[in-house]
């Protein structure tokens, strides 16, 4: 079976920026990656223009020819050359655009998507180094994706901010591959969507007041992502119970512990044996009645 790390690196952004970005059409990246600096410039210049004393969140971002003022800052003869690489149907082009040749999206629409998700990727590598070391599980996964997902809108807030605001798109993919597995098709796909508006809840409160610290911007959604991702009660109680019973069958045979292991699992059995009391005794007796 792939690893997390295997399946994150075989969605379609994962396949189209390898691809993009490879060493045979460098030359083709090259020019890409003039543009996104050129668009870095562009929205420099227009948050400085726009600034105001005293707002606590960074406002939307939306500009009139934005490929125009691309090619323009990146010192572009006209703005041909940029339309022309993010156009639907691409004759020839040594790099597809990210969002594919039959998809209507817009050229601005297409470059602000693959921006977005250009300038998320290094935090993304950084999410698939750590968390496949650590041969983490997914809700894990998923928030080390997450929190990595609220540096980058801090730290990227216009482009964040662009119109319309929100996570880069390549989210929806890897939150689909961390929430499918080992789960029901139906449930996985209910959990990625629902993951998929917290990633845009995340974006919304890091942009909304940049004195937000990134740990309360992530704290907001952290309990529905184990809730989500985590395992279920009942699964719990199984393996609790199969536990135990290995446990005691050790020990009988003249396994043992420490002093210290058994003074906290005893503690351990104790507390949830009172929870258990607490939430099930009133059912048990209504039950009985």
């Amino acid at each position: 079976m792939p690893s997390m790390r295997q399946e994150l690196e075989g969605t379609p952004s994962a396949r189209w920026y390898r691809h993009a970005s490879g060493a045979r059409r460098a030359g083709a990246w090259a020019d890409r990656e003039r543009d996104y600096a050129a668009l870095r410039a562009v929205l420099a210049e227009h948050a400085s223009a726009t600034a105001a004393a005293g707002q606590p969140g960074q406002s939307p971002v939306q500009l009139a020819g934005l490929l125009s003022l691309v090619a323009k800052r990146a010192h572009y003869a006209g703005a041909e050359p940029v339309y022309r690489r993010y156009r639907g149907r691409q004759v020839g082009a040594p790099v597809l655009r990210w969002a594919g040749a039959d998809s209507p999206m817009r050229p601005s629409a297409a470059f602000i998507a693959e921006a977005r998700i250009v300038a998320f990727w290094p935090y993304r590598e950084r999410v698939l180094a750590t968390a496949d070391a650590s041969d983490g599980t997914r809700a894990e996964w998923a928030t080390a994706y997450l929190r990595a997902l609220a540096a980058w809108a801090a730290e990227d807030r216009q482009l964040a901010a662009y119109v319309p605001a929100g996570a880069p798109l390549c989210v929806q993919e890897d939150m689909a591959v961390i929430a499918g597995g080992h789960m029901p098709r139906a449930a996985g796909t209910a959990a990625a969507k629902r993951l998929c508006v917290l990633a845009g809840d995340i974006v919304r409160s890091v942009l909304s007041d940049a004195s937000v610290a990134l740990p309360a911007a992530f704290g907001t959604v952290q309990d529905e992502v184990r809730s989500l991702l985590g395992p279920s009660p009942a699964a719990l109680a199984e393996q609790i119970l199969a536990a135990i019973g290995e446990l005691a069958d050790r020990m009988t045979h003249g396994g043992g512990l420490t002093p210290e292991q058994a003074s906290r699992l005893q503690g351990g059995i104790t507390g949830l044996g009172a929870l258990l009391a607490e939430r099930h005794a009133p059912q048990q007796e209504a039950a009985a009645g």
